[in-house]
């Protein structure tokens, strides 16, 4: 077989399975990353607005921005989830994460008017996706 030829096919191979692993592996995996921070940058950035009650306009805006961003992010959760490699969800689980359970509380989350029922939400939720607890 000719060295170049030879060459050829080998190139073709390793570019095929490197589309192959970027896809199918790394893909999903930096998706739920990066929703995962998703999550974490929402509770920062909506932190003071559980409750809208006897908030001025624009905070009873925010809120609602909460409530919409929350349940986005619950169905972009689960959807990234359903996308993840079988090696790592079973590495999820050895961690004790569970991201599907962290989606659904997120629709709780995005459901609850009172602060210490969002303190408990938010902390099931980072302790489900293995984000850093509340300082």
């Amino acid at each position: 077989m000719d060295v170049d030829l030879l060459s050829a096919l080998i190139g073709i191979v390793a570019g095929a399975f490197g589309y192959w692993f970027t896809t199918f592996i790394m893909q999903p995996i930096l998706r739920f990353r990066e929703l995962r921070n998703k999550v974490l940058k929402d509770f920062i950035y909506y932190a003071q607005v559980i409750n809208a009650d006897g908030l001025n306009d624009e905070m009873q805006k925010l809120f609602q921005e909460r409530i919409l961003e929350n349940r986005r992010s619950s169905a972009e959760l689960l959807a990234a989830t359903q996308d993840l490699p079988s090696w790592y969800l079973s590495y999820l689980k050895y961690k004790k994460y569970d991201p599907s359970k962290a989606a659904q509380s997120l629709i709780g989350f995005s459901n609850t008017y009172k602060h210490n029922e969002s303190h408990v939400l938010e902390s099931s939720i980072r302790k489900q996706l293995g984000l850093p607890e509340m300082s």
